[in-house]
């Protein structure tokens, strides 16, 4: 037998002694006819030994138990004690008088409380121990003092021992219950019925008021039926009340369709998944009742204040975020509320997840982006140092030559088209106009360089705030593709360029020609600015027909 067996042993043994001893003066009172009285009021001490033995069984360390236990021999005591005290042999005749001298309600209120006290009330669910003690206590020191006025001395024993068994399984419950409701919220239930019970009651006694005076028949029949008529009517409305003051307290419990709906309304304008942490954050807070509920990614815990409390999120072994919230009690939150928080911790959990998962991939698409952007630098300058000077000196040469060979002209023109070409793609691999910010300068630039050899430009750009630059450099190579493909396949004369500022912080890009249309052929060039476009979280469309071709690029 280990030695916590061998105290548990010990500590329902004595309890169990207790408790016996306790009954046997009650038990031996009942031969003495003349006063039974004091025998029924004993019989109340021993119910403590039986909680005592209970807690000593689940715990014995228990001071309380240890308390009890103590308690369930006062009979015992008095028996003992009393000569000492009186100085007189203590017979049952006088046994009447001590219990009434000693005044058996305030003993129990004042042993009761003093034997819990020995833990000392260092928290909230011991405070609310002691309170409902105290105010269970009070309650049977009323209802003693009520039997003693009605129905005398018999009645006060019967009452005592009763109030004291009572008080006993009452000590039991709050002993071994690991939550315990607020002390305000039962009176809340008493007023609401009250409240309840008064309405209908007053309703009532005005119908049967009214009714007597009419001279109608029965207004005893017609007040009670009002009254039972306008308290089931009026319960509805109190029990609205509590559940309107149970949510304020302690959040919805559950999230209804209607609230995800309500906090997740214009998700679909954001760009930004982040966004999604705030949101999930906000479905706690309604759910759980909490102030202030915060949501972060990564394996650290933040920095918060003492009285926060911080919950992991942990997928598959990894923690991917931290829940944190202030509770209204600088003691922690409610037991319920921490169920309510450790249900949607899971799925906020995987709300992280993916949002982490999502800031990954806007960082790995921004990654492959710069790398693109370096690899078009590099093939610029290949360009421009080498391809380019070489096509220069090859028109100087056909210039030098033009004069003695009239067959050269053709050759001209056609370096002169190779290298307008060329700065026109050098110009779209990487848009030097936009170092400065300038993305209407730029696009005018552009739409000028093809004046006089190419279809006539229409610009029209209403921009109401800054474009960053992946979004600026999107929208360039967007213009330089359509008017590109205007001029080689479509045979414009005109097209018109459009860039506007949306609602809700969006672009839209169109760039339409007059040409010949044709099938959309869906080259390079389409595909990288489709592919460009939803890095971006946009889409590229290009239809066409006999009156031509619009591209149009949405970017949020």
């Amino acid at each position: 037998m280990t030695e916590v067996e061998r105290g548990l042993s010990r500590g329902v043994v004595v309890a169990a002694l207790a408790t016996a001893a306790g009954f046997t003066p009650g038990l031996l009172g009942f031969t003495d006819e003349s006063l039974p009285t004091a025998a029924v009021r004993s019989l109340g001490w021993p119910a403590f030994g039986l909680v005592a033995a209970l807690l000593l069984d689940r715990d014995p360390r228990s001071r309380l138990g240890r308390a009890l236990a103590g308690m369930a021999l006062v009979p015992v005591a008095v028996i003992l004690l009393g000569p000492l005290v009186t100085g007189d042999t203590l017979t049952w005749a006088h046994l009447g008088r001590w219990w009434q001298w000693l005044g058996i309600a305030p003993v129990v209120v004042a042993l009761a409380v003093l034997a819990w006290a020995v833990d000392r009330p260092a928290d909230r669910l011991a405070r609310r121990r002691l309170t409902w003690l105290v105010v269970c206590a009070a309650a049977l020191v009323g209802a003693l003092m009520i039997a003693s006025r009605v129905g005398g001395p018999q009645a006060e024993a019967v009452a005592t021992m009763l109030g004291m068994w009572a008080l006993a399984a009452i000590v039991l419950r709050l002993a071994t219950a690991r939550e315990l409701r607020p002390v305000d919220e039962p009176p809340l239930d008493i007023a609401i019925g009250v409240a309840t019970v008064v309405t209908g009651a007053g309703v009532g006694t005005l119908i049967r008021v009214v009714a007597a005076r009419a001279g109608l028949p029965g207004p005893d029949l017609s007040g009670g039926f009002a009254a039972v008529v306008t308290t089931a009517l009026a319960l509805p409305a109190g029990l609205w009340l509590r559940r309107r003051f149970l949510r304020h307290r302690y959040g919805h419990g559950t999230l209804t369709s209607a609230d995800v709906a309500q906090i997740t309304a214009g998700l679909h304008t954001r760009s930004d998944p982040r966004d999604l942490l705030g949101q999930a954050a906000a479905m706690v807070a309604t759910a759980s009742g909490h102030r202030e509920v915060r949501l972060i990614l990564g394996p650290d815990a933040p920095e918060v204040p003492p009285h926060w409390v911080l919950c992991p999120l942990v997928v598959g072994g990894d923690r991917v975020g931290t829940l944190f919230f202030e509770p209204s009690h600088p003691e922690g939150p409610e037991p319920r509320q921490e169920r309510t928080v450790a249900q949607l911790l899971p799925t906020v959990a995987l709300v992280a997840r993916a949002v982490g998962l999502a800031v990954e991939a806007a960082h790995a698409h921004r990654d492959v982006a710069r790398q693109r952007d370096v690899e078009r630098s590099r093939i610029l300058g290949d360009l421009h140092d080498g391809l380019g000077p070489a096509l220069a000196g090859m028109s100087l040469r056909v210039r030098a030559e033009r004069e003695r060979t009239p067959l050269l002209d053709e050759l001209a023109r056609e370096l002169a088209a190779c290298r307008s070409d060329l700065r026109r793609v050098v110009s779209g691999l990487t848009p030097s106009v936009l170092e400065d910010g300038d993305l209407a300068g730029a696009l005018r630039m552009l739409a000028g360089s093809f004046d006089g050899n190419g279809p006539a430009v229409t610009l029209d750009v209403r921009l109401d705030r800054a474009v960053p630059a992946e979004a600026a450099i999107a929208v360039y190579r967007s213009v330089a593709e359509g008017l590109t493909n205007a001029m080689r396949h479509a045979g414009a004369a005109r097209v018109g360029v459009s860039v506007h500022g949306e609602a809700g912080g969006g672009l839209a890009v169109e760039v339409c020609d007059d040409g010949g249309g044709g099938p959309i052929v869906w080259g390079v060039g389409l595909s990288s600015l489709r592919r460009r476009a939803e890095e971006l979280g946009g889409r590229l469309s290009v239809t066409g027909g006999a009156a031509g071709t619009r591209l149009r690029v949405e970017l949020p």
